[in-house]
């Protein structure tokens, strides 16, 4: 054991003992001393803070133990929002405060929920203005500290609003583009965009920037989080509401934190949407409605209970049976019916119904295994498809309005959306010159488009070999391989090659003993990415290939990747700056062996959904001819086997027939001395009878 020590820290009248984030191979009860050593070289009285953000991953094991000694020492645990699964887990009676930062954590007890109270009279205002530094003077009050820039040279701005103490709800129209860097707001903040669309919105901590476009009905930002981004001339509403209101419509003591900054489904949004229009129009907005502090009251506690509907949150007790079904199969049936319904409108419940599953335990499965949400999901894939088709498509053919409007996006949305996934405009990938369409076979019909090598001397175009013909080429190598080592060396070297973005390939397999090891790979970088991965048990490849891990795993970009510190430090050591690894399915004949096809790339963003579904395709012809492999080998056992049996029938029947002839013995006489004979001299019934049968002329003679 390493000797850990925790130096406590003094902030006002508490003390914050803050975990390092490298303790993976740190054992639970050793942490756990090291908080009770640095606990008793504090003085007593003072409050007890325990930060454990920096933790990456938070085991089951370690919950509890940081769950166990935050009893004993009534502190309070500050946790980020990914790892609440494990301490709701741990602590399913919320015994133990939580809290999502220090400042949250510092308040007093009694600070952290004040019952809402409507006081006061509403108070309406309109503000209009070109001057920007009288628009980001009039929004830093209304709203908290912020700066905000244009390069349009003129700030045409109106903002109307109906507020009491704690709850707002106002309308905005910008009719320039505008950025903002905005402090922490200390409150729930709700944005409905109508028109325009806000860029590069990002919160300090999320892992990359968001785009919105009309329809999108947001949290812009947790209570205790600063954020940036652009406008693009918008109109919209913003709703604002005390955090202590969702604590009293969930009826808990202690902070209630949204995990997601988008809502469940339309339904949701569409019925929070219509609380907002009635609180702002019917309530407030009307004389006399709203100094009545029951009626305002009253509209405070709906609209809350219709955010915490409306996205997952902290609150919301997950249920046994809900976090049992969280599993990678229940992931598979979602992900297999959203494909499927590209096409046309679907919802969470739809989702649910077809994993046959709760609506809950979709979402778990979706923010577990892939750190995401399934319209989140749902809304990329879109986006990819819609990719797929333009680099298929034919410029003077399709266009970019025509190929948004089949994937439900407004031209202006879809654009904005797109440069923020791909890093180009739609129109750039329609009309790139170079491309040609080739099909890949398969489910769902994978699209790739291979680019065209031209010479200076503009000669004929040389194109990759065709797509379908790799894989049908494939299938035929992987279905007549002699042995598993010949399957996985030709997978990873297909998967190199089918891949775009792939610069390194390997296979992971977990063997009896619990160990990982590497059993195909494309060159010694993917073995060493392999290995730190075995050495720190952290990782895409480790992950997909545990029994009970998620059936795949993928990041677009390392340097900004929180799950596995100790990896991506070393991989972009290594040049390697994105991975994506998927578990190699179980399949008929095969008890499950697990492991994972892993492929890194050296540049972020440059394994793309359709990459990604290539991997899996390949990851199932890798598990298709495992069994075939093994099934083969059974079979040719089997073979030897009754083989063997024939012959040992064959040559005891023929001893048996000399002693019957010879002794005058019957059948069961003559089988009956064979026996004897063997257990006599120690040696096996059939060799006995094989040497009589060979023999038996050498026996007559004498």
């Amino acid at each position: 054991m390493t000797e850990l020590k925790i130096a406590p820290r003094h902030l006002g009248d508490a003390v914050v003992l803050t975990l390092p984030d490298r303790l993976a191979k740190t054992h639970s009860a050793e942490i756990v001393e090291a908080l009770h050593a640095a606990g008793r070289a504090v003085a007593p009285g003072p409050r007890l803070v325990v930060d454990l953000r920096g933790i990456r991953p938070l085991t089951a094991l370690l919950a509890r133990a940081l769950v166990s000694f935050a009893r004993d020492r009534d502190c309070v645990l500050v946790a980020a929002p990914d790892q609440a699964t494990r301490l709701d887990s741990a602590d399913p009676d919320a015994a133990v405060r939580r809290a999502a930062s220090l400042a949250e954590a510092l308040a007093e007890p009694g600070d952290v929920r004040q019952p809402f109270a409507a006081s006061g009279a509403v108070r309406s205002l309109a503000f209009d203005s070109d001057d920007l530094s009288r628009t980001e003077a009039f929004l830093s009050s209304a709203y908290a500290p912020m700066r905000i820039g244009s390069d349009t040279g003129h700030a045409r701005t109106h903002i109307s609003r109906h507020a009491v103490d704690g709850l707002s709800a106002d309308r905005l129209d910008l009719a320039f583009e505008m950025s903002y860097a905005v402090e922490p707001l200390g409150t729930i903040c709700l944005c409905d965009l109508e028109s325009g669309t806000i860029e590069d919105h990002i919160v300090h901590g999320w892992p990359e920037a968001e785009t919105f476009g009309p329809g999108d009905l947001v949290s812009f930002s947790p209570p205790d989080r600063p954020y940036t981004g652009r406008i693009a001339r918008a109109k919209y509403s913003i709703t604002m509401l005390d955090p202590t209101l969702l604590s009293q419509a969930a009826g808990v003591d202690r902070p209630v934190r949204l995990l997601d900054h988008r809502p469940v489904d339309a339904s949701a949004a569409q019925h929070l949407r219509s609380t907002v229009a009635h609180l702002r129009d019917d309530v407030l907005g009307v004389p006399g409605v709203g100094e009545n502090p029951l009626a305002v009251a009253t509209a405070a506690r709906y609209l809350a209970i219709a955010v915490l509907n409306a996205f997952p949150h902290t609150a919301s007790a997950e249920r046994t049976g809900d976090g049992l079904d969280a599993h990678s199969q229940t992931l598979r049936r979602a992900i297999s019916f959203i494909e499927a319904n590209l096409d046309r409108p679907i919802d969470i419940a739809e989702i649910a119904a077809d994993a046959r599953v709760s609506a809950r335990a979709v979402q778990l499965a979706f923010r577990r295994h892939l750190g995401t949400t399934p319209m989140a999901y749902l809304r990329r894939a879109r986006l990819d498809r819609a990719r797929a088709e333009l680099r298929a498509a034919v410029p003077e053919q399709d266009t970019v309005a025509r190929i948004a409007a089949r994937w439900g996006y407004a031209p202006s949305v879809f654009a904005a959306h797109y440069r923020a996934a791909y890093g180009e405009s739609p129109s750039s990938t329609l009309h790139r010159d170079t491309a040609e369409q080739v099909r890949f076979p398969g489910s769902r019909g994978f699209v790739r488009t291979a680019i065209a090598v031209k010479s200076e001397s503009g000669a004929a175009d040389r194109a990759r070999p065709d797509a379908a013909d790799r894989f049908e080429s494939l299938s035929r190598m992987l279905l007549s391989a002699s042995s598993v080592a010949d399957v996985l060396r030709q997978v990873v070297e297909a998967t190199a090659a089918a891949v775009a973005g792939a610069d390194w390939v390997s296979v992971t397999v977990l063997g009896p003993d619990g160990r990982f090891s590497t059993a195909a790979r494309t060159g010694k970088t993917a073995a060493e990415l392999d290995r730190i991965q075995y050495r720190d048990g952290e990782g895409p490849c480790v992950e997909a290939a545990r029994a009970d891990g998620p059936s795949y795993v993928a990041s677009a970009d390392l340097a900004a990747e929180p799950r596995w510190p100790r990896f991506t430090a070393a991989a972009r050591a290594l040049g390697c700056r994105a991975a994506f690894s998927t578990e190699l399915p179980a399949a008929p004949g095969l008890d499950r062996t697990a492991g994972s096809l892993t492929v890194y790339s050296r540049r972020p963003d440059s394994l793309a959904e359709t990459d990604r579904r290539i991997a899996l395709l390949l990851a199932t012809h890798v598990s298709l001819a495992l069994a075939n492999t093994h099934l083969r080998k059974t079979a040719e056992l089997r073979r030897a086997e009754f083989r063997r049996a024939v012959d040992t029938r064959d040559v005891i029947g023929q001893a048996k027939g000399i002693l019957m002839n010879r002794e005058g013995l019957t059948a069961e006489e003559a089988f009956d001395l064979l026996r004897r004979t063997s257990q006599d001299l120690n040696v096996k019934l059939v060799e006995v009878a094989r040497t009589l049968a060979d023999r038996h002329g050498e026996l007559g003679q004498e």
